[in-house]
């Protein structure tokens, strides 16, 4: 039996980034103009109900006080509640899938990764199938950056109707 590619652990040292996802953020449905990544929020029973999904800033991302340095993986700036959840290896693979992405434009353009323009790394993210939500439009509506859907319906994918 193969175990050791199993273990590991749950939660571990994470940095401090430039914003801090808490669990203030799991009971919105706030999107960030530098949203990421969207999560399914499905761990909390009410709480998740009401707000089935998370968006994850790019600031989560990167370091507040290094530069040239992107964090993939569950070391993102969270608080420890936000952490166990959400880091697992979907979740991973859509932060690194952003780093990643990040950290060859900032090669590109010669930049700190901090200082990549998150409309262009969104853009990108989208372009390689990331489903991601627009951020507020001036009547105050969301709406998917892929679907164009409105936040309602972007949502509801991550909703279970209980029938």
């Amino acid at each position: 039996m193969l175990t050791a590619p199993q273990l590991g652990t749950q939660g571990g040292r994470r940095i401090k980034g430039e914003y801090t996802l808490t669990e203030k953020d799991m009971e919105t449905d706030d999107v960030f103009e530098d949203t990421i990544a969207v999560l399914a929020n499905n761990d909390y029973g009410e709480i998740s109900a009401k707000h089935p999904a998370l968006c994850v800033p790019y600031r989560c991302l990167v370091p507040k006080r290094v530069d040239g340095l992107l964090v993939a993986g569950r070391a993102f700036s969270s608080a420890d509640t936000i952490n166990e959840t959400f880091n697992i290896i979907p979740h991973c693979i859509a932060y690194g899938q952003a780093a990643g992405t990040a950290a060859a434009m900032a090669v590109k353009a010669g930049i700190e990764p901090r200082k990549v323009d998150y409309k262009e790394l969104r853009k990108n993210l989208v372009k390689q199938g990331v489903n991601l939500p627009d951020v507020m439009k001036s009547n105050g509506t969301v709406q998917s950056a892929t679907t164009g859907r409105s936040k309602a319906n972007y949502y509801q994918q991550y909703r279970s109707t209980g029938e």
